[in-house]
């Protein structure tokens, strides 16, 4: 498995991990973003905590509630995008992706967004 996978991908299951290594699962969409794959979620929510930490992230593809593996797993890179221009283009990719469904759940500034970056670990 390599991120090509998971580009056409509806959603996947990231997980994050905490600093006693234990994981925390939770489904996401996902999009394509330059060699990588990005997802974004609230500021502060927990997976941001959790990627800002440690940098390790987990994926496979699942189904809306994430309750069933459908792909192999996938061990990457996790960071988060800081930059204003890249998080808009970003946000910009997932609300092109999900269409009507993203605009009514994205609502409000992206200021107030995180974008997660993911990577193969080797930046390939």
């Amino acid at each position: 498995m390599n991120l090509n996978n998971f580009i056409e991908a509806e959603y996947i299951n990231l997980i994050t991990y905490k600093k006693d290594k234990s994981p925390v699962t939770t489904p996401v969409w996902v999009a394509d973003f330059s060699n990588s794959l990005v997802i974004t979620t609230s500021l502060n929510a927990g997976k941001v905590k959790r990627v800002r930490n440690n940098g390790r992230a987990t994926i496979y593809i699942t189904n809306q509630n994430g309750s069933k593996k459908l792909s192999d797993s996938l061990d990457l890179k996790a960071s988060l995008i800081e930059d204003t221009d890249l998080k808009k283009q970003a946000a910009d990719l997932i609300r092109k992706k999900y269409g009507m469904m993203a605009k009514m759940i994205m609502k409000g500034p992206d200021e107030q967004r995180a974008i997660i970056k993911l990577e193969e670990k080797g930046g390939e």
